[in-house]
């Protein structure tokens, strides 16, 4: 069967690929190329039509025929007559399907100078994470590195620290169920490796965290979508799936997910975990994101509704992503499982790091706050922005992290993201939080840059929609004739 590889994910490899420098046919066929020799784009690979590729990039079509043409003329591209073109050069490295963000943003660079990007919700850290490292006891410190510093599970204070960060939740733990990793990405990788054998069934929510989506791929999994909205997961529409694929696992982020910012009802807690245990379907929940919650009261883990869950955490949304120290949560069996195999890979999370983390746990409360204050201040400015400039995209209201899902009037969202970031503003279209390359009438808008940068992306991007509603819309006119 022939690898194909669809427009929007193309165009997710493709990044930045407009410099403002030379013709856009110019720039083009050079990005192409650099994929190719990547490896990012693999021989035999066939690729879009260049109708369809055009309309996801928002250029002209005889843009990326020209381009087209040039990396035939060099041989990297042939194409068969009634059959489309395919890649015919080899790269350096054989890669999946799963475009992952490093490999994206390692081919795209950082942003041009002049644009605002609207792409990343990654926080800064918090002013008092450079504090406790600057309190460290150094009688602490040399006791530690009188040790070997190889430490699998963690340090016992962490692990003890993050049990009471769960009991505080309202689901008690012990310190035999928490494994130290470093971050919820290891996390996830480790106890979702630990669960599935290549070509297993998942369940993911779509939309889902993107950096999911391409663990699970990478793993061999074969993804199916369960609708998530504005309270979460769909739990009927898991009853249905679970009943229709029987799968391996149970992939979702019920408090704060990522893109939505949605937080899971209680009374669908009780029923997804009901669904999962009913079925003995381990699941893995992921709410590092958790401690963004600004509003509503916080919820119970779903671990704490029975069944066979793992709980992912760390210390990244709530004080420094560059501390990398995450967690799972599970009973001690599982827990001992999963550490033997990371034992295997790194021997140990960084001990300096998680002292800074046992010692920042026990200001959780005063993060949240921090957190709560900042997010639900720029999102108040966020909407009243876009309400204003963009009346007609459908906003669904987070209720913690720094993102927003957005709906747009026509499934044009990557050809859109392309057209804005020609106009110097940034944002990822909905295929890049998609297990099927859907969601085309949606965009994620980031908020967690300074308030002032966010308002002037926005009043960017509203400038970029304008002229592309116009075109966008005189196409489909052209189209329907």
């Amino acid at each position: 069967m022939t690898a194909r590889i669809g427009p929007h994910q193309l165009v997710r490899l493709l990044g930045d690929w407009v410099s403002g420098d030379g013709a856009l046919h110019d720039q083009l066929s050079v990005a192409l190329r650099r994929l190719v020799h990547a490896g990012a784009l693999p021989s035999g690979v066939r690729l879009p039509s260049e109708r369809v590729l055009a309309t996801s990039l928002n250029v002209g079509r005889r843009t990326v025929e020209v381009a087209f043409d040039s990396l035939r003329f060099e041989g990297i591209f042939k194409s068969r007559r009634g059959d489309g073109t395919y890649v015919s050069v080899a790269g350096r490295h054989a890669v999946t399907r799963g475009d992952d963000r490093l490999s994206t943003f390692a081919l795209t660079g950082r942003p041009h100078s002049g644009s605002f990007d609207l792409r990343s919700a990654a926080l800064p850290g918090l002013p008092f994470v450079a504090e406790e490292v600057a309190r460290l006891d150094p009688g602490v410190l040399a006791q530690q590195v009188h040790l070997h510093g190889y430490q699998p599970a963690g340090l016992y204070e962490l692990r003890q620290a993050v049990a009471e960060y769960y009991d505080a939740l309202g689901l008690p733990t012990t310190t035999d169920q928490i494994l130290i990793t470093s971050g919820a990405q290891q996390a996830l990788r480790l106890t979702a490796m630990w669960l599935l054998e290549p070509g297993a069934r998942v369940l993911i929510e779509e939309p889902s965290f993107r950096g999911a989506i391409d663990v699970l791929r990478r793993l061999g999994a074969q993804l199916y979508p369960v609708p998530s909205g504005v309270d979460g997961i769909d739990a009927d529409a898991l009853s249905d799936a679970i009943g229709q694929y029987r799968p391996a696992l149970i992939v979702l982020q019920s408090t704060v997910q990522n893109p939505t910012g949605s937080v899971l009802e209680p009374s669908r807690r009780a029923s997804v975990a009901s669904l999962a245990g009913e079925a003995g379907i381990p699941l893995i929940d992921d709410i590092a994101p958790s401690d963004t919650q600004f509003d509503g009261g916080r919820p119970r883990p779903l671990a704490a509704y029975g069944g066979p869950v793992f709980t992912l955490g760390s210390t990244s949304k709530a004080f420094w992503g560059g501390l990398r120290v995450g967690w799972v949560r599970a009973d001690p069996e599982r827990i001992t499982a999963i550490t033997l195999m990371k034992s295997s890979e790194d021997l140990g999370t960084s001990v300096l790091a998680q002292i800074v983390a046992e010692r920042l746990l026990q200001r959780i409360e005063e993060a949240r706050a921090e957190r709560r204050a900042v997010l639900a201040g720029t999102w108040r400015l966020l909407r009243e922005a876009l309400n204003e400039l963009i009346p007609e995209w459908r906003l669904q209201p987070p209720r913690g992290g720094a993102s927003l899902w957005a709906q747009l009037p026509d499934p044009c969202a990557t050809a859109f993201a392309q057209r804005a970031a020609r106009k110097g503003v940034l944002v990822l279209p909905g295929p890049t939080f998609s297990s099927v390359d859907g969601l085309d009438d949606h965009l994620r808008l980031a908020f967690a840059a300074a308030p002032e940068e966010v308002i002037a992306g926005v009043e960017r991007l509203a400038e970029a929609w304008a002229s592309f509603r116009t075109r966008w819309s005189a196409r489909a006119v052209v189209k329907s004739a």
